[in-house]
């Protein structure tokens, strides 16, 4: 059972191509129309596939969403340098931000929370969960899922990658609920 919201909540997610970015917020999304919520998605990307600034802006409510852009983010996520640079603008006095610190050498106000989400990924034994890790502790951030359903909600996305490599479920599901565990 989700938790019923009080207002709208935006999420901006900001990387560069090939960090999951656009899969992070695709499964949020999912969840959220199979929790009945109300949600937005707009993606933001340039032509490069990888290689490129990738956005993500989420929006979540209990009611109708009239307009899917908003002005500060309640949460970003923050995966690049380059990323800041085009998402600080929605980043706002009361805006959580998590960053990877792995792939952010700038200096960053005190406020934001660095994880390691590379090492993390490694540490594991697949790197290509990186953006697993980061959707468990998004999930644990916003606080209105159940961790099984966006597990579950993950599972159908990739249903046709596990065909091929039955070991990658494992794989999210472990990644999705140790970045749930993250501190």
């Amino acid at each position: 059972m989700i938790k019923r919201l009080e207002k709208k909540l935006n999420i901006c997610i900001a990387g560069e191509g090939g960090q999951g970015v656009q899969t992070i917020a695709k499964v949020i999304v999912n969840t959220a129309f199979q929790q009945n919520l109300e949600a937005t998605y707009v993606p933001n990307y340039g032509v490069e596939q990888r290689g490129g600034v990738s956005i993500a802006f989420v929006r979540l409510a209990d009611q109708h969403i009239s307009y899917p852009k908003f002005e500060t983010a309640d949460v970003a996520i923050l995966l690049s340098d380059r990323s800041y640079e085009r998402i600080k603008q929605h980043i706002g006095q009361q805006t959580k931000v998590i960053y990877n610190k792995d792939f952010i050498t700038r200096r960053l106000p005190f406020k934001f929370k660095g994880y390691r989400f590379d090492q993390l990924a490694n540490d594991l034994g697949e790197h290509r969960v990186f953006n697993m890790l980061i959707l468990g502790k998004l999930v644990k951030m916003i606080n209105i899922f159940e961790l099984e359903d966006i597990i579950n909600t993950t599972h159908q996305k990739f249903a046709s990658k596990y065909e091929k490599n039955q070991k990658l479920k494992e794989f999210n599901a472990q990644a999705i609920e140790m970045g749930y565990q993250l501190k």
